[in-house]
């Protein structure tokens, strides 16, 4: 009950931000933000969204083969559209696909402990150079742009928090001392007998990404180069997606819109609904281009978004999994 309620005033204070937004700048003026685009644009923009997913989906087989675990490329990217449509429709920051992507990977015969293991550290991963780009983001918002003091103090101090956050997982992780198991008996999680988490299947799963990242140093160098390869094709698609909306987005321009909506995203809101073009008009009016750019940006971000999730949908339907059932089934055989 609880969650359904969190779940509606995440969709109407989503709305209400979104129907604010659009009262305040005219949706005449942000369609005609897409005149000047081409097929060419368009079609570079599909394409390069593309390359960016099947990197993601390579990043993860790398750390799934670290594992010793080995499956079709054609799968992890399958998985990771999978992922991703559940994560952009529900309120979970990006997520709530991730138990989903670990129950798909029960069907090549992996336990459910070890599979979860394989995404928290593609997510790590993810959301730590995320952090950094925030965090370097901010720094240049602070020393190029005028903004009110207690905003600027805002905005450094969740930046500064965030990147620490990150830096406390990995030094924990590379030391080998974790933090998950640490965490649960800290909140006593563990003790909650619906989650069926004991002290010892907490340490073996952890293990499994301590091992990574403290020993599996090739991969986790491949890993970050899938990374690396992530961002330029992320700014090669926000490039193209300025020359959709007739704008020659500069090197600045692409990194500070990246870091905004990395954040956006993050925010527990179904689709980002408002929080995506509130961040977008931060920018846009730091950069000093029209705001109704700026929801025009994140309206084509959200169209490509959607589009993702609803291949997503279409994978799940065909492999026509009921994945609540799959983690349940998953545990209990683990637990034996």
């Amino acid at each position: 009950m609880k969650k359904k309620i969190f779940i509606s005033l995440s969709i109407v204070a989503g709305i209400v931000a979104l129907w604010i937004i659009l009262k305040v700048i005219p949706f005449k003026e942000i369609i005609n933000s897409f005149q000047s685009g081409t097929p060419e644009a368009i079609i570079g923009y599909l394409i390069v969204s593309i390359f960016l997913m099947a990197v993601l989906a390579w990043r993860w087989k790398i750390i799934l083969k670290s594992q010793g675990i080995e499956v079709p490329f054609y799968n992890t990217l399958a998985y990771r559209f999978i992922g991703y449509g559940i994560s952009y429709l529900t309120p979970s920051a990006k997520l709530g696909g991730e138990p989903v992507r670990a129950a798909l990977l029960t069907r090549h015969g992996i336990k459910f402990p070890k599979a979860l293991s394989s995404i928290v550290i593609d997510k790590t991963i993810e959301v730590s150079s995320s952090a950094l780009f925030f965090f370097i983001g901010v720094l240049i918002v602070l020393f190029r742009f005028a903004l009110p003091g207690q905003t600027e103090i805002t905005m450094l101090l969740f930046a500064i928090a965030f990147l620490s956050l990150m830096v406390f997982v990995y030094q924990r992780m590379a030391s080998g001392k974790g933090f998950i198991a640490s965490s649960c008996r800290l909140l006593k999680l563990h003790k909650i007998k619906k989650l069926n988490l004991s002290e010892k299947k907490l340490e073996s799963f952890e293990e499994l990404i301590i091992k990574f990242f403290q020993k599996d140093k090739k991969d986790f160098i491949l890993a970050l180069i899938a990374s690396f390869v992530s961002w330029v094709l992320m700014f090669f698609e926000y490039k193209l997606a300025g020359l959709i909306l007739g704008l020659n987005f500069s090197f600045l321009a692409i990194f500070l819109i990246v870091s905004f909506v990395g954040v956006a995203v993050l925010i527990p809101i179904p689709m980002a609904i408002g929080s995506l073009e509130a961040s977008q008009i931060a920018v846009f009016t730091m950069l000093n281009i029209k705001s109704a750019a700026g929801v025009a940006l994140a309206l084509l971000v959200r169209a490509r978004d959607l589009m993702w999730s609803v291949i997503g949908l279409l994978f799940l339907s065909y492999y026509g999994i009921r994945v609540s059932q799959t983690i349940k089934k998953s545990y209990v055989n683990n637990s034996k």
